[in-house]
């Protein structure tokens, strides 16, 4: 029993001693808040798009094709959201508290976190981690325009949600990076030697640069307001997300990899750039910054409970 919690303790707080050093960065001033906005895109515009680009770039697609596993993750995800829209309706009565609140309790962190933490736990970056990429990111995207454009003020340069839709998609440039490696692999288009040494520098930077950015975001000045909704999200986000669909992906077959890669998707804190597209697009950016910094701190916890949940019961 004291082996599997040092197990669960030691692949989950390395990544969060690098969020806290973060935090500690920001707190001595050695960044302020316009400097880590500036990292914040460095990263989601840099960094991610060369490791995920890295990540899939020369891939055995075959390896990376499990049907199963993509049929349920996207269905689950799926769900969930419409879950969180039902509750959202019989909860919450402002409508830009709603967008900000549903994006809060099903967009994790998970090309941040989730990669970096399914390695730690099963002691390398299984496929199936980067078809959960390939999965979630646009998928994320699709839900989170929708919902937004639905209860926010602002429809980002367009009233047809179609189109804004297209537009989010086509210009994230995690998706865009996905895409750029997939097809460079099934064309068979070969790096050069100049390219692949810095792709793979930047690559093994992304992860920790991303955690000390994530720390140094974290903001807790507002924590206090919207607490209700906060916690609610919360809980739904990191306890019974994967409480509901762990056991039916259990049920129904996933693999033990897989098993990991979705409670690790599942069970992520709430993604940063949720906070950034609240804002942009007009619902309550208070109530998303709270949400994220809530459960990123919180999934300290739920995340070692979760990896040693799995570890007694043998899937890891």
């Amino acid at each position: 029993m004291l082996a599997d919690l040092l197990f669960s303790f030691n692949a989950v707080i390395p990544l969060f001693l690098i969020m806290l050093l973060g935090l500690v960065v920001r707190r001595l001033k050695i960044v302020d808040a316009t400097a880590t906005r500036q990292m914040n895109t460095l990263v989601f515009k840099v960094a991610l798009p060369v490791m995920l680009f890295n990540s899939v770039y020369g891939s055995d697609y075959s390896q990376l094709i499990d049907r199963k596993f993509m049929i349920f993750l996207t269905l689950s995800v799926i769900l969930f959201f419409f879950i969180c829209w039902l509750i959202a309706l019989k909860f919450i009565g402002e409508n830009k508290k709603k967008g900000a609140f549903i994006q809060g309790c099903f967009r994790g962190n998970y090309a941040i976190l989730g990669i970096a933490l399914s390695a730690e736990v099963l002691g390398s970056t299984p496929a199936i981690a980067i078809t959960g990429v390939v999965i979630i990111v646009p998928l994320f995207n699709i839900l989170s325009v929708i919902i937004l454009t639905i209860y926010g003020d602002k429809k980002n340069g367009s009233n047809n949600i179609f189109m804004t839709i297209i537009k989010s998609i086509a210009t994230n440039p995690l998706v865009i990076s996905i895409f750029a490696g997939i097809g460079l692999t099934l064309l068979n288009i070969e790096l050069i030697p100049l390219l692949r040494t810095p792709v793979n520098m930047v690559s093994s930077l992304a992860t920790p640069f991303a955690l000390l950015v994530i720390g140094a975001s974290l903001e807790f000045s507002q924590i206090k307001e919207r607490i209700k909704y906060t916690l609610v999200a919360s809980a739904l986000k990191l306890i019974i997300m994967p409480l509901i669909f762990i056991p039916l992906a259990i049920l129904v077959g996933i693999s033990t990899e897989g098993i990991v890669v979705l409670f690790v998707l599942y069970a992520a804190p709430t993604a940063i750039a949720s906070y950034v597209m609240a804002a942009h697009m007009g619902t309550d950016e208070h109530l998303a910054s709270n949400i994220v910094l809530f459960t990123s701190l919180v999934s300290i916890f739920t995340y070692t409970i979760g990896v040693y949940i799995l570890r007694v019961i043998g899937i890891v």
